[in-house]
């Protein structure tokens, strides 16, 4: 297992990759690294990555791809797995120089939990590849909550090697 990590460590060496601060109370819960891409999945500490309440992920997805393709692909996906579910009207957004898109999918009733999950996200194209940050509840998020998500996505930012932004230091 640790050749196939150091593998794909080679092969995105140089690569540019998705940062956010971490957020108060949370810890990383899931990381992984496949050819695809990566993921890193941050829930409140205490809680499980089948069972949580918040949600903060972030993806590297090695597709070449307009951000705004992919949006409408995860959209319909999403849509597609939650009866009910329906997507906010997505915009332009940026992640340092990365152009992309933000949206908000909301689902009534997860068929898997029962609860109903929302979903925040922001996707970017830059290097051939797509950066998502994702924030998700099951629930409703209040207005409370909108304004964690938003301060959470707009945290994100896409880090390249030799930068001085404390959040790229590995």
């Amino acid at each position: 297992m640790w050749i196939f990590a150091a593998a794909m460590g080679l092969m995105l060496q140089g690569a540019p990759w998705l940062a956010m601060p971490m957020p108060e109370g949370f810890v990383t819960a899931h990381q992984q690294t496949a050819q695809m891409g990566s993921i890193e999945e941050r829930i409140p500490k205490g809680e499980t990555v089948e069972r949580w309440t918040r949600m903060v992920t972030l993806l590297t997805i090695n597709l070449d791809m307009p951000a705004e393709s992919y949006a409408a692909q995860f959209d319909q996906r999403l849509v597609q797995g939650c009866p009910g579910a329906r997507p906010v009207k997505r915009s332009t957004a940026k992640i340092g120089t990365a152009t992309g898109v933000d949206g908000w999918l909301a689902c009534p009733r997860n068929p898997d939990t029962g609860l109903p999950e929302t979903l925040r996200y922001r996707v970017v194209h830059a290097d051939g590849r797509l950066y998502m940050a994702q924030v998700a509840f099951r629930s409703v998020p209040d207005v409370d909550g909108v304004r964690w998500a938003d301060a959470q996505i707009n945290a994100a930012t896409l880090c390249v090697s030799g930068s001085a932004d404390a959040l790229c230091q590995r």
